[in-house]
């Protein structure tokens, strides 16, 4: 059985199995198979069906009293994936840094199909970096770090990612248009750096640089962000060097301050391949 979203047909049976495994990770806690139906919204011989192939794939577990939470699978497939260790231990005492000197929330992200992913972030007044959460996959157009990862892209890649991208209306002031998004990133790119205001979430702002490697090769996106109230806390300019050197520092530790060859097929830090087909 497919569904059609998009431009795409999807084999609904996967979703739903991935619906699984991205609900186990945002609970973070262990689910019964009937809680996990209700919150999918499908019956509970669906949910035993998808259950019973995902633990026999090492992909879910079972704790003492039979309810389901991530397998070891996961963390093996998961080990092979990162490819941007090196890069979150480099951004984790910079973000401590950076939330301390800002009085901001610090954000470390990278963009990969199609999406943007949190590699780092660390509250002001916390002491230790949360696990990352993730959820801003759906806000490369809406967020200042989403904005800037975009804006590096070659003008082609670019255009072609926006015209992939859903583009949702997230508050009010969202800018959601191909040519305003694709005009704003021109700017991005003269200026070396993207402010965002009430456009993800209302009454919020951020502000986000590239983190560039010694090279120039662009490794991820940096951005602070807070509360409205505390805007005039202080300029952007004393703001933005801060986080220039921060995005400076993270690049050269993430590199060892040595211009790294681009491996072939290499896409990190950047969201703009095409889509497979």
């Amino acid at each position: 059985m497919v569904r059609e979203t998009g431009e795409k047909t999807l084999i609904q049976v996967l979703e739903r199995a991935f619906d699984v495994l991205d609900l186990l990770a945002e609970r973070r806690e262990p689910m019964r198979a009937l809680d996990i139906a209700s919150a999918l919204g499908i019956s509970i011989q669906s949910a035993g069906n998808l259950l019973r192939s995902l633990y026999g794939r090492g992909m879910v577990s079972q704790d003492e009293h039979r309810r389901y939470q991530l397998g070891p699978h996961c963390f093996y497939l998961g080990s092979f994936a990162d490819r941007w260790s090196r890069l979150r231990e480099a951004g984790r005492p910079c973000l401590r840094k950076l939330a301390l000197a800002t009085h901001c929330t610090g954000f470390l992200g990278i963009s990969a199909n199609d999406k943007l992913f949190c590699l780092g972030l660390m509250e002001p007044g916390r002491t230790a970096e949360m696990v990352p959460p993730q959820f801003w996959t759906g806000q490369l157009h809406s967020t200042a770090c989403g904005r800037v990862l975009t804006a590096m892209l070659p003008p082609a890649a670019r255009a072609k990612l926006w015209k992939r991208l859903e583009r949702r209306q997230l508050t009010p002031k969202t800018v959601t248009g191909f040519a305003e998004l694709d005009a704003l990133c021109e700017t991005i790119c003269r200026e070396g750096f993207a402010e965002v205001f009430d456009e993800s979430v209302e009454g919020v702002w951020s502000l986000a640089v590239p983190v560039l490697s010694p090279a120039g090769e662009l490794l991820a996106g940096l951005s602070i962000s807070g509360d409205r109230e505390i805007f005039p806390d202080a300029s952007r300019e004393e703001r933005l060097a801060i986080l220039s050197r921060t995005a400076s520092e993270i690049g050269r530790l993430a590199t060892g301050g040595i211009p790294r060859k681009k491996a072939v097929g290499d896409d990190s830090g950047r969201g703009g391949e095409d889509a497979p087909e």
